[in-house]
């Protein structure tokens, strides 16, 4: 798992948006039962989802938009952000995809320029790895789209801890728990952190 392309967009989008927090060397637990989190976990096929209030949606959502492969045919996102921003009250792979895709479109196309339309709708069109981040609440998820048949799985479940920042003169940071939802037929991997 840890030279898959969601894993290394989390240590991305965590080196961008919360520095100071560590993810936990070593192994991840990898279980389809949750530990025990801030908000209720669901559990089905597609892999963890959540459970959170309706809340009106305070600070800003941050987005950087990664393209790799060849041609630059292939999209990541990492997100961070309320959880609010999602637009529902259950955020599992699906809610995620729908809403990072919104954003990829959002942020690419121009209204002024026609001609950016076409190209904001392949990106969206070609998001293969989603990661949020809700640092307010303290959990984020993190989603893979199946290159074969498109289908959406929330693999990794993040636990957001404050306090205990890593060499941070200020105090703040904080630790990253993963917990990994083993693949549908193949079995559990532990989850090693390449930092």
């Amino acid at each position: 798992m840890s030279g898959r392309a969601v894993w290394k967009l989390l240590v991305k989008g965590l080196q961008l948006y919360l520095p100071g927090y560590t993810v936990t060397p070593g192994e991840v637990r990898v279980s389809d039962r949750p530990a025990p989190f801030p908000v209720p976990v669901l559990v089905d096929g597609a892999g963890f989802g959540l459970q959170v209030r309706r809340e009106p949606v305070r600070g800003r959502t941050e987005r950087e938009i990664f393209v790799r492969g060849e041609g630059g045919g292939v999209i990541g996102i990492a997100i961070a952000g309320p959880v609010g921003a999602v637009g529902s009250r259950v955020v599992d792979a699906g809610s995620l995809v729908r809403y990072a895709r919104r954003l990829i479109y959002e942020t690419l196309y121009d209204p002024e320029d026609a001609d950016s339309a076409g190209p904001a709708v392949r990106a969206a069109g070609a998001l293969r790895d989603v990661v949020f981040l809700d640092p307010e609440h303290g959990f984020g998820l993190c989603v893979e789209l199946d290159p074969a048949t498109g289908g959406p799985v929330a693999r990794l479940l993040v636990r957001l801890e404050r306090g205990g920042g890593a060499g941070r003169e200020d105090g703040s940071g904080g630790t990253v728990s993963v917990q990994a939802y083993p693949a549908a037929g193949r079995p559990a991997q532990a989850v090693r952190s390449q930092n």
